[in-house]
């Protein structure tokens, strides 16, 4: 008489099926990419551009994590393929980076400014800055390349840091960028801070990717300009924007 196999035999290799299903789905999800991001606890700016990729590339489906790494290494490691994508970066970066691809649409307008704790302290342009020390964030390449020759660079791996540079007289001045448009920022601990009325440059900066995901650039620059279009991309900016300054004041 042939065996019939028990119910909980059967139960059991339905069971083994369904884990074995199971098992060949989640491998079939895709990766989640690495994105290098830096100064990620400090830097509105950078807070802004995450908030943001976050919607981004849920909206497209394609799992991913910020990666907090220097800027310079960042960078490096984007060019030489051993990381996806950076948060963002200006048009200097990938014009000395050909083998990586940006997402057509601007993350965000940028203004970079000046701080100074100095009342006395006036600026009218880049060709000023040698006669004073000079704070700014490591591995920001637009700020590097427009910094005139014989200045005395203070270089701080955060904004953190950058503030605490000025809060100790370590530094007369600090350049850093920021969202067209937004306040001036007050830092807790920085007595007599001023943003200076000068803007020394404008320009934008975009989402960049390694030159394998270029499909990928093309889908997210599309959902990029649907949140362009229902205005939800400029209020999720104003959003992140009031709560990281208010988080940075002790708020």
């Amino acid at each position: 008489m042939p065996h019939t196999p028990s119910r909980f035999h059967r139960q059991r290799v339905a069971a083994c099926l369904a884990l074995l299903c199971w098992g060949l789905g989640a491998k079939a999800q895709p990766l989640p990419l690495q994105i290098g991001s830096w100064d990620r606890t400090t830097n509105p700016l950078i807070g802004i551009s995450e908030a943001v990729l976050t919607r981004l590339y849920a909206d497209v489906g394609q799992p991913m994590q910020f990666v907090d790494l220097p800027a310079r290494r960042a960078g490096l490691m984007l060019a030489s393929g051993e990381m996806d994508a950076n948060t963002h970066r200006a048009r200097d970066y990938l014009e000395a980076n050909p083998g990586v691809v940006a997402v057509a649409t601007a993350l965000g307008q940028v203004q970079l400014r000046a701080y100074t704790r100095d009342p006395t302290l006036r600026l009218s342009g880049w060709a000023d800055l040698p006669r004073w020390r000079v704070a700014h964030l490591r591995g920001i390449v637009r700020v590097e390349q427009l910094m005139p020759a014989g200045v005395h660079r203070v270089e701080a791996g955060s904004l953190r840091e950058l503030w605490r540079l000025l809060a100790t007289d370590a530094a007369d001045v600090a350049i850093l960028s920021e969202l067209a448009g937004s306040p001036a920022q007050r830092p807790a601990g920085v007595p007599g801070l001023q943003r200076l009325d000068i803007v020394l440059d404008e320009h934008t900066v975009h989402h960049v990717l390694a030159a394998r995901h270029a499909v990928l650039a093309q889908k997210l620059n599309a959902a990029l300009l649907r949140l362009q279009a229902s205005g939800e991309l400029e209020m999720l900016r104003q959003s992140t924007l009031q709560t990281l300054l208010k988080r940075q004041g002790g708020g």
